[in-house]
C-alpha cells in the first residue's frame, strides 16, 4: 500500500521531461493516432538522433568545429540521384585550425600551403569518423570558392602522390577521369585490389567497374570505332573516348628520345 502511494507521488515527477512534452505535442498538435506506446517509441527514437547532434563541449578542442557530413555508409547507393534530404548525415568534429598551423603562419609559411595542410587534415578526419566531405564543404569551412578547393586538392595529390578522400571518390560521384587513371595505373603496376581501394579511397565495386570497363575498351579499340565500342559495351561515347585516351596515356608506345634519333 505504501509502495503504491509512493508511486502515485513520484511517478508524475518522473513524467515531467522532454519525452512527455513531445508525446503530448504529437497527440495534441499533430493529432497523432498512434497509441501511447508507439508514440513514446517514436519520440525516444527521435531523441536519440537529437543526442547525436548535441556534442558535449569537452569533446571539442581549441580550433575545432562541429560539422554535419554525409556518412560513408548509406541506406542506398550514393550518386547524383540521391538528394541531400535523403542522405544520412551525422555531426563530426574537424580540426579547422591547429597550433601547428599557427606556428607555420608565424614562420611565414604561405597561406596557400597552410590551406593545403588543413584540407588534407579535415578530409582524413572526416573519413576516420565514418563520413566524407565534398568540395562545397571544404569551400565553406575555408571561406573560399569551390574551384579553389579543386585546385588545392589536385596540387596536394600531385605533390604528395596521395588521394584526398573527398566525397567524389568515396561515393564514386566524380566526373573526372582522374579517378580512373589512378586506379588503372595502380592495377598496371600490379597492386592488389585491397591496396588500390586503400590508396584511392574507392569501394571494391567501383575499382572492379573501372578496371572492367578499361579492359573492355582496350580489348575492342583495335577492331572497332569509338561509336561501335560504345554500342557493344553500353558505355557512353564520351566515356569510351576517355578510356581510349587513358589506354593511350598508360600503355601507348613510348615516344623515342631526341638522343635516340
Amino acid at each position: 500500500m505504501k509502495r503504491d502511494k509512493r508511486a502515485n507521488q513520484y511517478n508524475p515527477q518522473l513524467d515531467k521531461n522532454l519525452t512527455t512534452a513531445l508525446c503530448n505535442r504529437f497527440r495534441d498538435h499533430y493529432r497523432f493516432l498512434g497509441g501511447e506506446e508507439i508514440t513514446r517509441f517514436i519520440v525516444e527514437d527521435i531523441l536519440k538522433v537529437v543526442d547525436q547532434y548535441r556534442r558535449p563541449l569537452s569533446e571539442v578542442k581549441k580550433g575545432q568545429i562541429v560539422w554535419d557530413a554525409a556518412e560513408i555508409k548509406q541506406a542506398r547507393k550514393p550518386g547524383y540521384g540521391l538528394k541531400m534530404k535523403e542522405t544520412k548525415v551525422k555531426p563530426i568534429i574537424l580540426t579547422l585550425i591547429s597550433e601547428e598551423d599557427i606556428h607555420k603562419r608565424k614562420k611565414g609559411v604561405p597561406l596557400r600551403e597552410i590551406r593545403k595542410d588543413i584540407i588534407e587534415r579535415i578530409y582524413n578526419e572526416a573519413k576516420k569518423q565514418g563520413s566524407t566531405l565534398n568540395h562545397i564543404d571544404g569551400s565553406l569551412l575555408l571561406i573560399c570558392f569551390p574551384t579553389t578547393i579543386d585546385k588545392l586538392i589536385k596540387e596536394l595529390e600531385h605533390e604528395k602522390k596521395i588521394q584526398i578522400p573527398d566525397r567524389g571518390k568515396i561515393h564514386d560521384m566524380g566526373c573526372s577521369v582522374s579517378h580512373k587513371r589512378e586506379i588503372c595505373r595502380l592495377a598496371l603496376q600490379h597492386y592488389s585490389q585491397p591496396d588500390i581501394q586503400r590508396r584511392t579511397h574507392h569501394s571494391g565495386d567501383a575499382v572492379d567497374r573501372y578496371l572492367r570497363d578499361y579492359n573492355r575498351v582496350k580489348m575492342l579499340k583495335d577492331a572497332h570505332s569509338p561509336q561501335q565500342i560504345a554500342l557493344i559495351t553500353g558505355l557512353s561515347h564520351k566515356l569510351v573516348k576517355a578510356y581510349l585516351e587513358l589506354v593511350e596515356e598508360l600503355e601507348g608506345d613510348p615516344k623515342p628520345d631526341d638522343d635516340a634519333k
